[in-house]
């Protein structure tokens, strides 16, 4: 752990962040950072900008900074449009696994000696990323698989790696509050989520049988076979899928299948998985989707999936449907659904922010608006409004992106609003479907049925709260002091009044009593307090005068 702290921490000072080491209480541990500035492809690196020097940063510290980096730049609600930019060039790639340690593994996970269950073993892997390796192999009776290997030791590193990024991000919050903007807890707590199910093969492999059960009647879609027995936390073992990625149109001209019919079909398919189905895979990019010989769909990698609740669903249907319809009303309220409550003047300024964004595609055909732009300009909106978005729906948002990458690739007037059109008008006619409205208002029924039952009993422990004392009530006043004031005012005035009338009252019971000493036959007591209420009274009404005049 040691050593890593230090490697984090050199790394760090390498690209030019003594500004924040030189800080408590890292400046007891590294008090002298005048180091050498060190170069990067024959540029000085304090020539890079800071963002891209957070990008080179995670690019040395390797895979769990890759990963961190990887998913922090799906909120673009938290961090700045440049910064998501740098992230977003980090590539997921990393030396291959000395073969040794792979059949190592290999014979650890499987439930027998490898030689002994696979008749091939290709020692060169199809792919190397930071977590795991890929290698074809055949088994026993000749079915082709594929098996997902996970590196060696990666989940001590992450743990350890981890355990930092922790550290760090409590001295962030003690020591740096500029940096509080980015909410680097929430990214941390986010990230390791992520990880954690992304480390665990075998919910990747239940990812896999749920695709498998939404498409089993659609013979458009083919999800390759899992070998469950063959499968565990570290080793994920399924059909090798023979085919052509989907957007390598050379190849595909042998199976007598066009650009667009693809773009139609393979992209329809991606949103029945968003808007029917509610469960998509949240990693499109053209490595993932293969076209078999038949003309079959085929979905590979299931390690990043996102879901998507119905209330969502319609909330996203309704913004994309804004947008189309360049609806600055509609898209401000879907964007003011997802936020913590703006005030009214910020909902003005984002109302005009909004027709400036959507006045930028008035005059550009549908075919030539870029997404990755539409979605650098909503990204900008959510981040200056600090309007948070749930994860899964920025995930969904960046997919899109990608899907629509796809479409334009295999044609390039590919539409992505009035494809995904239908399906959103039919999510949104679903929404009043009669038999859905019963489902609904027999639910609020259940609510308030609910709600009328549990009242008493609630009521019941407030009032014990009470009694032991334990109630606390937070109460947050703006704009009370001038009424605070004027109410004291008004009490002060009224003690007044009551103290002239019991002067008055007291005078007269004497005078009636006729208590001595008398003048005139009138209690002289009696005169001096008529005298003092007199003057009290006229008192009253001159300040009385005095404060009706005042604005």
């Amino acid at each position: 752990m040691l050593m890593r702290y230090e490697k984090v921490f050199a790394t760090l000072i390498k690209y030019g962040f003594e500004d924040i080491l030189s800080h408590p209480p890292f400046n007891k541990f590294f008090p002298q950072t005048n180091l050498l500035v060190p170069s990067r492809g024959g540029k000085k690196v304090s020539q890079f900008t800071r963002y891209e020097r957070i990008r080179m940063v995670c690019e040395e510290l390797g895979t769990t900074f890759i990963k961190f980096a990887q998913i922090a730049s799906n909120r673009p609600d938290l961090l700045p449009d440049e910064l998501l930019e740098e992230l977003e060039k980090l590539q997921d790639r990393a030396p291959t696994v000395p073969l040794e340690a792979i059949r190592e593994t290999l014979n650890l996970e499987l439930p027998r000696p490898m030689d002994e269950l696979l008749e091939y073993f290709d020692e060169v892997p199809l792919a190397s990323a930071s977590m795991a390796q890929v290698h074809r192999a055949r088994l026993n009776g000749g079915r082709e698989v594929v098996l997902k290997i996970q590196r060696p030791g990666i989940r001590e590193l992450i743990a350890a790696d981890l355990a930092i990024l922790k550290h760090v991000v409590s001295i962030i919050e003690a020591y740096f509050p500029q940096y509080q903007v980015y909410q680097p807890r929430e990214l941390v707590k986010m990230f390791e989520k992520s990880i954690t199910e992304e480390l665990s093969f075998r919910m990747e492999a239940d990812n896999l049988l749920h695709f498998q059960e939404m498409f089993h009647d659609n013979n458009d879609v083919y999800i390759p076979k899992l070998y469950r027995e063959l499968s565990t936390d570290n080793l994920l073992c399924m059909e090798y899928v023979e085919g052509y990625k989907i957007t390598d149109l050379q190849h595909l001209k042998d199976f007598n299948i066009t650009g667009p019919e693809l773009a139609l079909k393979g992209i329809g398919l991606y949103f029945e998985q968003i808007f029917d189905h509610g469960f998509f895979h949240a990693d499109p990019h053209p490595g993932n989707i293969f076209v078999l010989p038949d003309g079959k769909i085929a979905f590979l990698d299931f390690g990043m999936v996102g879901s998507v609740i119905e209330r969502d669903k319609i909330l996203f249907a309704q913004l994309l449907l804004a947008m189309y319809d360049q609806d600055v009303e509609g898209l401000k309220k879907a964007i003011l659904k997802f936020s913590t409550g703006l005030n009214k003047e910020k909902e003005r300024e984002l109302e005009y922010d909004i027709i400036y964004f959507l006045r930028q595609y008035t005059q550009v055909a549908l075919e030539d608006i870029d997404g990755n732009e539409v979605m650098r300009g909503l990204n900008a909106l959510f981040f200056d409004y600090k309007i948070k978005i749930p994860a899964n729906l920025l995930l969904l948002l960046k997919a899109l992106v990608i899907i629509e990458g796809v479409g334009l690739k295999l044609n390039p007037q590919y539409d992505i609003i009035a494809n995904i059109g239908p399906f959103v008008k039919r999510l949104l006619a679903k929404r009043f479907n009669p038999q859905r409205l019963q489902q609904e208002i027999a639910r609020s029924v259940e609510e308030t049925t609910t709600l009328v039952q549990e009242l008493p009993q609630d009521i019941k422990e407030i009032i014990q709260k009470v009694k032991e004392g334990k109630l606390h009530i937070e109460f947050e006043h703006k704009g009370l002091m001038p009424f605070a004031d004027s109410l004291s005012q008004s009490i002060n005035r009224l003690s007044f009044a009551l103290l002239v009338v019991a002067i008055i009252l007291g005078s007269s019971l004497i005078v009636v009593a006729k208590v001595p000493p008398l003048v005139y036959h009138i209690p002289l007591v009696g005169i001096i307090g008529y005298g003092i209420s007199a003057v009290l009274t006229l008192g009253l009404l001159i300040k009385l005068k005095k404060s009706s005049k005042r604005p």
